[in-house]
């Protein structure tokens, strides 16, 4: 079903799911909302009279129930057994110290996992510990997520064959079992689960272990979806929430750098995790950096852990050497696996090593944009102009970056450059058109939408040849920004 829905309806939408779960939706994201909810509105199948119903519907006392169906289409959901293979390591390495602790205190490891989704990771854990020697009575590992539905698939356990590929054969014969098609978690890995439950990070008390703090917290891929001060917030009750000396897990893009600096980044059998210290307080974040020094980088101090007996050396295995493209091809699947910091080494590397390639460097800009690095999203952006300055998926790209950190003036000039080097591009004219509204030019930007829905006739693909550089954030289909321009041309 096809969702009119104008910019101030999308703009309340996105104020209402920050307000309840958090969940920060920027206006360059609100095509994606728009999907999300033409996909809602299907499901309803005609009960809901328009965006404005349902708006009505999502402040009425069954808004609640109604958020939590809408949540799965717009976060993203993905996750897999043992994902991140390095933290998982890193588990095993922590484990048996945790039992050796939690046993001479008469209690049991405590472990949450805060955003379980439909639990591939809390199972993993469970695994973990169990091959660590945990026994029944020697875990507590609770699994909280804010959709309840995938909470239920969690609890049930059952998972399609496919799901199951990433778990070794070993553990799959030790913890699985056949069921249909799929395969069912055993009753005596289940044992080790504290309970699964949903649980909103936002808005509700944290839950608490029956000892006075949680030893591990795994929250991965969750707060990238929280504005700034949410994020803080977050953190900060995390850090309370934690034993001292407790860890917090997250996912690889997650970086606390003059975010949150309560934590020591600690490195654990390869893994970068972030410990409470002993009996510390959170400290302030940061302040930020004077202008002339903002692009620098300056990585926190790590602590290194070394558990067990040392390894025995292994020579150095003999590597491949890779083309540039293959790097590249390789960063866009990390990246597509939410693997953004690994992808972020591997181009970053690629540029030191092989110079300047535009594919190259603007596929970084955009990483930097999704790690929260604007100033060196917008250098690289301009590194890549001054290489390539006739190139329209550059000026393109770099206008909707000036556009998101709200420099109207900027992104009108690049887009303009864009579309003057190709005018069939959907996109740049809805952009344009955002642009001319944020300058208060109602009459160009009713302009540009119209062209947008022009260029799209001219060219349902969107653009005249294949976009150099990967842009996750962004569709790249013509059809998409028609819409939009469509939606914006009713609102004004």
């Amino acid at each position: 079903m096809r969702v009119e829905a104008a910019g101030e309806q999308l703009s309340e939408l996105a104020s209402l799911l920050k307000e309840r779960v958090g969940l920060h939706i920027r206006p360059d994201g609100y095509s994606a909302l728009t999907i999300a909810l033409s996909a809602r509105f299907d499901q309803l199948n005609g009960r809901i009279r328009g965006p404005l119903g349902y708006l009505e519907l999502l402040r009425s006392p069954e808004g609640d129930e109604e958020l939590r169906r809408l949540l799965p289409l717009v976060t993203v959901g993905k996750t897999s057994f043992f994902r991140d293979e390095r933290q998982f390591r890193a588990l095993a390495a922590l484990m048996p110290g945790l039992l050796q602790a939690a046993r001479a205190r008469g209690r049991p490891v405590a472990i949450w996992s805060a955003g379980c989704a439909t639990g591939e990771e809390i199972y993993s854990i469970a695994m973990t510990a169990a091959e660590a020697g945990a026994q029944p009575g020697e875990l507590e590992l609770l699994g909280t997520d804010v959709n309840p539905e995938a909470v239920s698939a969690a609890a049930r356990g059952l998972f399609e064959a496919r799901r199951v590929r990433d778990v070794p054969a070993g553990l799959v014969g030790r913890w699985f079992e056949g069921d249909g098609e799929g395969y069912r978690v055993r009753s005596d890995l289940r044992r080790l689960l504290a309970g699964v439950r949903p649980h909103n990070l936002v808005g509700e008390p944290f839950p608490r272990p029956q000892a006075r703090g949680w030893d591990l917290i795994f929250c991965r891929n969750v707060i990238i979806y929280f504005d700034t001060p949410t994020t803080q917030r977050v953190l900060a009750r995390f850090h309370d929430a934690l034993d001292p000396g407790g860890f917090l897990f997250l996912g690889y893009s997650e970086s606390l750098f003059r975010l949150f600096e309560g934590f020591e980044l600690t490195e654990v059998a390869g893994a970068f995790l972030y410990r409470r210290p002993e009996g510390a307080v959170p400290r302030p974040a940061a302040p930020p950096p004077p202008p002339a020094m903002a692009h620098r980088y300056v990585p926190a101090p790590v602590k290194h852990m070394r558990l067990g007996p040392p390894a025995a050396p292994r020579p150095a295995p003999v590597r491949p050497v890779l083309s540039s493209q293959e790097v590249l091809d390789a960063a866009v699947d990390l990246i597509g696996d939410g693997r953004f910091g690994v992808a972020l080494e591997a181009l970053e590397r690629l540029i030191r090593d092989s110079g300047d390639d535009l594919a190259v460097r603007l596929t970084l800009a955009n990483l930097y944009v999704i790690l929260r690095q604007p100033d060196r999203a917008s250098e690289s952006y301009q590194v890549a102009l001054s290489k390539e300055p006739l190139s329209a998926e550059a000026h393109l790209f770099y206008g909707i970056f000036l556009m998101s950190a709200g420099d109207a003036d900027g992104a009108a000039l690049e887009l303009s450059r864009a579309l003057f080097l190709d005018p069939d591009l959907s996109l740049g004219h809805y952009y344009l058109g955002r642009s001319r509204e944020a300058q208060r030019d109602a009459f160009r930007a009713r302009l540009c939408y119209r062209n947008a829905i022009e260029a799209f006739r001219r060219r349902p693909d969107g653009k005249r040849q294949a976009f150099l550089g990967y842009y996750p954030d962004v569709p790249e289909d013509g059809a998409t920004f028609a819409r939009a321009a469509e939606y914006a041309l009713a609102a004004l």
